[in-house]
Order: structure tokens, then C-alpha cells, then sequence
């Protein structure tokens, strides 16, 4: 984990927790926490399959954490996660002070401009230095100002993967229509994933002299495949090349350190997996080290008494600092959304993923036997690949979006599983799309869930083959 800079202390600013104490927050973190730490190692050891680790009783504590409607088994963190009880509360408090003290609350909360503790402590959490990362509104804002922030021009090439989602083409074809940028697709393997190197080939056999940028998803929306992003940072920092990550799915679900990723600039999700407020976001902005992008933070309130002047050289001012000032920001989202991180990390990342990934082969070793070899699944099985993430569908046809689309939603009317589907293309040049039911499993889901759902989507299955 990287140390931190800027004379900036892992304790700055987490004073306005004199505001909120967390009695019952500290508590959860504070006898079970004790049993953590060799937990968390070990856990980081071993291989993300099942069987998942013996403890029930710990895991039963974090669902107790939730609010989630006991009549509904929510399966869609992919779209927006649930704030956990305190840090719902602690929302609540922070929204009713800034509505009592709108011109005071914001420093009695610790909340000083350009938030320097709260990107402190997530610096110490996802391994960067604090004036490298800040928090945003969500993926899409962080990739738009990313990739809006950066100096293309006329003939440059940017390579994205097939699978890509809608906030980071916009921008991307914003830069395409406007500035004649071109855009290359690069066809990722979805059925056939055994190892890193199929990525990275698959990015080389498209590379050329005019190629300036990479981008891709760490794990992908559509089928829940986590990409070896290292390796792919790795190969563009060879090659001389900008590497853009969307990690719109990693933050909550895995552990990251971002100087070990290796990217140069990463945008991730603050409501999704990290269950924190809506319209918030962790965006990283690699500012140390040889040959750093140019960046223009042209959506920063800072420009032009900040970057201006230094004729915008990173390492000459706080670019995480600039970053963060853009106009009014939703403070008490932003403050929950830190109390969400430090709640992950007092259970520990390592074996928050482990749980999660875990759940997920689980998941598909109970399809695949219920199902006995019957239907497709889109996401690999490899731990290198894993996901809390699992796209599958269980009929011959791939391509009729109709009835996948029937089954995901009868699956929730009639059987009380709510999950969703996505429809992708599993060759590049496919004419149709496949469609998946996409089922996400998080921490507060167990193996008693799981199995009610695989024998429902059995169930369902069979009815709907026999015209029912």
C-alpha cells in the first residue's frame, strides 16, 4: 500500500465522526474486528472457489447491516447497490445538519475544501497517494472527465474493447465526432477464457503508430468477466500508451490498489458494489512516475487559479485537490459514501472479495447441476476472471432476447428474485445478441439464497419449455 504524501495524516479528518459516533457502527467493527486481520490474509491466499469460509455467524451480523425488503431477494448490485443501516442513518444526520446549518455544516463535519482527509483515507484503502484520487459523482462522470480532460486530435486511435458500456463510449464518440479521433473496437474471447495473455493479444493484434489510448472495463457489465488489468496497463505502459479503466463494478467487490493496477487513470462506482448514496463515485488520476498523461481538469472550478498558472503539470500542483472542487458537491452523499469504505475496510477487502467471489462459484456449481449441462454461461470460471457478477441463460436459443427478458421478469413476479438481463455480442461481428440473466451476489447474500434461486430458475425453466 502506497504511504501517504502531502503531509496528509491517515487520521485528517475523520474528526467529524465527534459529530456521529457510531455506537453501534463501532461496535460491528470492533469485537468481531479483532478476529480479522489473519482472516483477511488468509483469505487473500487461497483460490476464490468454494467451499467459502466457515463463518456464518459473522456473515449473518453484515446482512444485519441491511435493509433490504425481506419479501424481495435483491440480485442487481450490477445496477445500484443498499446503503448499509448506519451509514443510512448517518446520511440522514449529515442531510438533517446541512439543512439546520447550511453555512457551517460542512467544516463541523470535517468536510474542509477539496475533502484532503476523506481522500486521504481512501488513498490508504485503494493504494494511491491522496492527491491522486477524489471522489466524483459516478463512473460516468469520472470517464467523462477523463477522457474529455485528455489531448487528442485529428487521426489519433483510442482501442476499446466490444463490450464497453454507454458512459465511456459518449465520451469517446464525443471525441470521434468532434475532433475526428478514431475509434477501434478490440473483440474480447467471452466463451473461450483461459488466461491473461488472450487479453493482451487481443489488444496487440490491433494496436498501429497512430494508436494514443486503451479502454477497457475491469469487469465487464455485460457478462461479469474480470479482465487482467494489470497486465493490460502493463502492456500499454510499454507501448507508450494511456490506459483508461472503467471500474465501475471493482470498488466494494474487490480489492484495488492502484498503483499495483498500474493505470494511468481508473473511475469507479461509489453506489454499486461499495453500497454508498446514489450519484457518488471514486475516480483516480495517476499523478506520480515517468511520463504522465496531459491532462486539462476542464471541469474544475480550480482551473484557473490552480492549473492555469503552472501550465498544467501535474506533478507541480494537487490534481485530486482540483478535481474535487466542481461546483456544489452533495457533501453528506460524499461523507457517507467514506463511511461506507471504512465499513468495508474494517470487515476487510480481501475477504470481502473472497466471500463475494466465492458466493458466485457457488452460484454457478449449483446452475450447472440443477441444470445438468443445459444453457450457456457467458462469465469464465477461473478465480483470476471471477466476478461477484454471473451471466447465464438456460435456453438453447442465446439470441431470443424475448424470452430471456420473460424469464428474468417472471423470475421476480412469481418467484420473488429480482436480477436483470443484458444483451451483448459474443463476436464482434455477430448480426444478433446474445441475452443473459445477469445475478449479483454480494455480502449480504448466503447459500441458503443462492439455492432458492437456482431452484427457481429450474423451476421457471421447465414451465416455460412446456408452454407454461
Amino acid at each position: 500500500m502506497a504511504e501517504i504524501k502531502n503531509n496528509a495524516k491517515p487520521g485528517d479528518g475523520v474528526t467529524r465522526r465527534g459529530f456521529i459516533k457510531l455506537a453501534g457502527y463501532a461496535a460491528f467493527g470492533g469485537a468481531a474486528a479483532m478476529a480479522m486481520p489473519d482472516i483477511a490474509a488468509a483469505a487473500k491466499k487461497k483460490p476464490l472457489k468454494p467451499p467459502l469460509s466457515p463463518e456464518p455467524r459473522f456473515w449473518e451480523k453484515v446482512r444485519q447491516e441491511f435493509i433490504l425488503d425481506p419479501d424481495v431477494v435483491y440480485l442487481n448490485i450490477g445496477t445500484t447497490g443498499a446503503m448499509p443501516r448506519r451509514v443510512l442513518e448517518n446520511y440522514a444526520q449529515y442531510n438533517r445538519l446541512a439543512a439546520s446549518r447550511p453555512r457551517t455544516f460542512e467544516s463541523e463535519l470535517g468536510a474542509t475544501f477539496g475533502l484532503p482527509g476523506q481522500r486521504a483515507e481512501l488513498a490508504l484503502q485503494f493504494g494511491c497517494y491522496p492527491d491522486e484520487i477524489c471522489l466524483s459523482r459516478n463512473t460516468t462522470d469520472g470517464l467523462d472527465a477523463i477522457i474529455n480532460g485528455l489531448e487528442f486530435h485529428a487521426g489519433d486511435e483510442i482501442l476499446l474493447t466490444h463490450h464497453e458500456h454507454i458512459g465511456a463510449l459518449a465520451p469517446l464518440n464525443v471525441l470521434q465526432d468532434r475532433y475526428g479521433v478514431v475509434l477501434t473496437e478490440v473483440e474480447i474471447p467471452v466463451l473461450e477464457v483461459h488466461d491473461a495473455a488472450q487479453f493482451v493479444e487481443c489488444f496487440k493484434q490491433k494496436i498501429s503508430d497512430r494508436t494514443k489510448a486503451i479502454v477497457f472495463s475491469h469487469i465487464t457489465y455485460k457478462t461479469g468477466t474480470r479482465l487482467p488489468a494489470k497486465e493490460l496497463c502493463r502492456w500499454a505502459s510499454k507501448n507508450g500508451l494511456i490506459s483508461i479503466v472503467d471500474g465501475a463494478h471493482a470498488p466494494g467487490m474487490i480489492a484495488l490498489d492502484f498503483h499495483d493496477i498500474g493505470c494511468d487513470f481508473y473511475a469507479g462506482a461509489g453506489h454499486k458494489w461499495q453500497c454508498g448514496p446514489g450519484a457518488t463515485g471514486i475516480l483516480y488520476m495517476r499523478a506520480h512516475g515517468d511520463d504522465l498523461p496531459k491532462f486539462w481538469p476542464q471541469n474544475s472550478s480550480t482551473y484557473t487559479f490552480l492549473a492555469q498558472p503552472t501550465g498544467n503539470l501535474r506533478e507541480q500542483y494537487d490534481i485530486a485537490y482540483a478535481m474535487q472542487y466542481r461546483g456544489q458537491a452533495n457533501i453528506a452523499a460524499l461523507l457517507a459514501l467514506v463511511d461506507a469504505c471504512n465499513m468495508w475496510e474494517r470487515i476487510g477487502r480481501d475477504r470481502i472479495e473472497a466471500y463475494v467471489c466465492g458466493l458466485s462459484a457457488y452460484l454457478k456449481k449449483a446452475l450447472r447441476k440443477k441444470f445438468e449441462g443445459q444453457g450457456t454461461f457467458f462469465c469464465p470460471d477461473g478465480p483470476e476472471f471471477a466476478s461477484g457478477l454471473t451471466s447465464f441463460n438456460p435456453f438453447d436459443d442465446v439470441t431470443d432476447g424475448a424470452r430471456l427478458t420473460t424469464f428474468v421478469q417472471r423470475l421476480q413476479d412469481e418467484y420473488g428474485y429480482q436480477a436483470r438481463y443484458t444483451n451483448f455480442r459474443i463476436l464482434q461481428n455477430d448480426l444478433e445478441d446474445a441475452y443473459a440473466i445477469r445475478i449479483s451476489t454480494h455480502l449480504f447474500h448466503n447459500r441458503r439464497q443462492v439455492d432458492g434461486l437456482v431452484a427457481a430458475m429450474c423451476d421457471l425453466y421447465g414451465r416455460m419449455i412446456m408452454g407454461g
